[in-house]
């Protein structure tokens, strides 16, 4: 609980008999000679303002929409200027011995004339619509009066045709040196709080609670609220219906224990000038001394000495339920503990906290955005108080020691990530967390985008938002998480669907590298994964030597369609520059070794097209096929047959000419893409940097695990892929042989020559 407050006053009111009372009230109350105030006061001057602020908006917004609902409009008609206009003319027509005569203090009159009778209706002194246009008149003056706008209430009233009521809301004013001011304040005081007694009975039994705010109580009762305000009556203003919201209520709390506090210096300084005038029995007392007013009876309202948690709790015993249920709602739990002191918020903070982040219903984000907002701005605003925070004991954090500030923004941020409109906010409230917890936490976020549009918009932020290289470890964190990690595959909206041929998980794995190729400097790190990756599928799938197998295509996809280019080359040129914008930065010679290494796969995986290809051209191309039938009988003669016969010979040639380019060209292409792999410079998956620093870390030695086991496994596949280029190549070409053999016999000798010279290598010159 909160200290009782040092509600000390700047002087002493006691010894300033000469001083008028608002010379006390400044001298007492006001700044002292270092400009400084009472802090309980100052408290509760900050408070009241704040409170009149709200209401003020509150009337400003209902004057704004008046002519949008004028069922209940806040004003009277803007033409008055008399009051009680149609009561008059209602008394002029039946005659005022109808009615009784007329008075300004008939209607109260009326109602506590008769007190052994019933309460009788408000209205049945006015007719109905100068009841209802006083009412509303009383309304907004006392909405003004909540304001603290009480010069612009005394203006409106007077405008309507009152300005005797005006009159008698100013006695408030102490008397000054210049005479103005009101040397009866007290007297005036107390006869408002008889009256609002008075009003306070029929409003109490005449008028039941409403719960619309715009709904029109009598006109009694909202001058019964006005006088309440005056006269610091609490206990009859939170009965009174127009009070009709907590606000309400807190204005009237407060509003009353600052005048009872000013009450309490007049007082004191009164009583002195009494004393002092009885011990030197003149008849001439100083100006403004009050013998009769200050009588110490027990009607006078009692404050809380500036301690506005017990003035506060008597919210809770008032019987209109706006007022009393308002007391519970959370929110206002809130206003109520800033307005009590540092505990009171300490106590709220820790409670709400607790609420929010044990909560697992999405239906309490509101207040879960609430309270991290609130938590937020006092970490700004007082971060040693904010440092003070922590969950209650019997509330676990799981060994967590975070700060209550970064337990609210983990716990709001995992609420954003849920919610994809609101993915735009993420990267700004994880920048207010440690910077471990921006790397976890942002990095766990990422693994869950999969769109390209979001990928570069959450990336960007990240860079605007993080430290410099922040983003870079990030990235590292989302792309090896989502490669190396089994995550069970489910379509996230926005996605794109996997090639054909490649299932989702390795689809997404793949587009994963996506998120280190929209930067150049990202780029080292992007030809890291994508080996890493690549090492993967290649231990993973194997490799066939079929044509129809697909086990190397995501492999393929990877490198032909997913990645730049020019990835390998790009990101060697930006180890060479090393402008220090990247953290941990891969070296030179390691990044030359994972260039050979990108290049040693994707030279492999070409020599497998390559070889795949041949497979295909092999099996659709057939090395036999029949010749013309040679013309038997008919009338030709010899030379016509020589000629014919020279014609198909020439025919058979040119299509088996045509074929075995076809088989050749197929498996020169395969066998060249093979051999280079075998016969690559310094070795086929081999380091050209062999001694590094690198390799004594765990990273380092599991991938020269990996390329041991890829090239131990996929060279004698490659050797023999190359010798089956060859071995079915030549086997091809026997057939061939063996075709033109059986169709032409000894004659074939000479075909067989033509034939293969129009292809060889060697012989290209003769081509024809």
């Amino acid at each position: 609980g909160e200290s009782p407050p040092d509600l000390s006053l700047n002087n002493d009111p006691a010894t300033m008999l000469a001083m008028s009372p608002a010379e006390v009230l400044e001298a007492c109350l006001g700044e002292d000679e270092d400009g400084n105030t009472s802090l309980p006061l100052q408290r509760l001057n900050a408070a009241l303002s704040w409170i009149e602020a709200c209401l003020g908006r509150n009337f400003d917004e209902k004057i704004a929409n008046e002519y949008k609902n004028s069922s209940d409009p806040i004003l009277p008609p803007p033409g008055r200027r008399t009051m009680w206009p149609a009561t008059v003319e209602a008394l002029k027509r039946k005659g005022q011995t109808s009615r009784g005569k007329i008075h300004l203090d008939a209607p109260l009159q009326h109602i506590f004339g008769d007190r052994s009778t019933s309460p009788v209706n408000v209205s049945s002194f006015l007719e109905s619509e100068d009841e209802a246009n006083d009412a509303r008149l009383l309304r907004a003056c006392f909405m003004l009066f909540q304001a603290g706008r009480i010069d612009e209430a005394l203006k409106l009233v007077s405008d309507c045709g009152q300005a005797w009521r005006a009159a008698s809301w100013i006695g408030g004013e102490p008397l000054s040196s210049d005479g103005s001011g009101n040397p009866t304040r007290s007297l005036w005081k107390k006869q408002c709080r008889e009256i609002s007694k008075q009003m306070a009975r029929v409003t109490q039994v005449g008028n039941s609670p409403q719960t619309n705010a715009r709904s029109l109580h009598s006109s009694i009762a909202y001058e019964a609220a006005i006088l309440c305000l005056l006269s610091d009556d609490v206990h009859n203003a939170l009965n009174n219906p127009v009070f009709q919201t907590w606000e309400s209520g807190v204005h009237a709390v407060l509003h009353a224990e600052r005048g009872i506090i000013v009450d309490e210096v007049l007082k004191a300084h009164n009583n002195t000038r009494i004393e002092a005038a009885e011990e030197s029995q003149t008849h001439f007392p100083y100006v403004g001394t009050e013998f009769d007013a200050f009588d110490n009876n027990e009607t006078a309202p009692e404050g809380c000495d500036g301690d506005l948690g017990a003035a506060l709790e008597q919210l809770d015993s008032s019987p209109l339920d706006e007022i009393r249920e308002g007391s519970g709602d959370p929110f206002r739990n809130g206003m109520s503990s800033f307005l009590v002191g540092q505990n009171a918020v300490k106590e709220y903070i820790e409670e709400c906290a607790a609420l929010s982040i044990a909560a697992q219903n999405e239906d309490e984000a509101c207040f879960l955005r609430f309270i991290a907002h609130l938590v937020i701005y006092i970490d700004s605003v007082l971060p040693d108080f904010s440092s003070q925070l922590c969950l209650p004991p019997d509330v676990g954090s799981d060994g967590n020691d975070d700060s209550l500030c970064e337990l609210l923004l983990l716990k709001y941020i995992s609420y954003l990530s849920t919610r994809r409109d609101l993915w735009s906010h993420v990267a700004l409230y994880c920048s207010l967390l440690s910077v471990d917890n921006i790397l976890e936490t942002y990095s766990s976020f990422l693994i869950n985008v999969h769109s390209d549009q979001e990928r570069k918009m959450t990336l960007q932020q990240a860079r605007d938002f993080f430290p410099e290289g922040l983003d870079c470890c990030i990235l590292r964190n989302v792309v090896r998480e989502m490669i190396i990690s089994d995550i069970p595959w489910q379509h996230a909206p926005g996605e794109e669907g996997a090639p054909a041929g490649v299932n989702s998980v390795d689809a997404r794995k793949m587009r994963s590298i996506h998120w280190l190729c929209y930067y150049p400097e990202h780029w080292p790190d992007a030809l890291v994964c994508s080996n890493l990756l690549l090492r993967i599928f290649l231990l993973t799938e194997g490799v066939g030597t079929e044509p129809s197998d697909s086990n190397l295509l995501a492999c393929k996809i990877l490198c032909d369609k997913m990645l730049p280019d020019d990835l390998a080359d790009v990101a060697v040129m930006q180890c060479e520059r090393n402008d220090g914008n990247v953290p941990m930065p891969i070296s030179l010679p390691m990044a030359q070794n994972l260039r050979k290494e990108y290049i040693s796969i994707e030279m492999f995986l070409n020599a497998h097209t390559m070889y795949a290809q041949f497979l295909d051209v092999i099996a659709n191309t057939s090395p036999s096929h029949s010749s013309k039938s040679k013309m038997t009988g008919g009338t030709q003669n010899e030379f016509e047959k020589g000629i014919a016969d020279k014609m198909e010979r020439n025919a058979f040639r040119q299509k088996k000419s045509g074929l075995c380019k076809i088989i050749a060209k197929a498996a020169t292409r395969a066998s060249d893409a093979l051999m280079e792999v075998v016969s690559f410079s310094g070795g086929w998956l081999i380091d050209e940097n062999v001694s590094l620093s690198e390799e004594d870390t765990e990273e380092a030695q599991s991938r020269s695990h990996e390329m041991n086991a890829i090239r131990s496994t996929f060279l004698p596949k490659v050797v023999f892929m190359l010798y089956e280029v060859l071995d079915k190549t030549a086997s091809w070409l026997e057939q061939v042989v063996y075709d033109t053999l059986i169709q032409f016999g000894s004659g074939s000798e000479d075909m067989l020559l033509a034939l293969f010279s129009t292809f060889d290598e060697s012989d290209r010159s003769n081509d024809d």
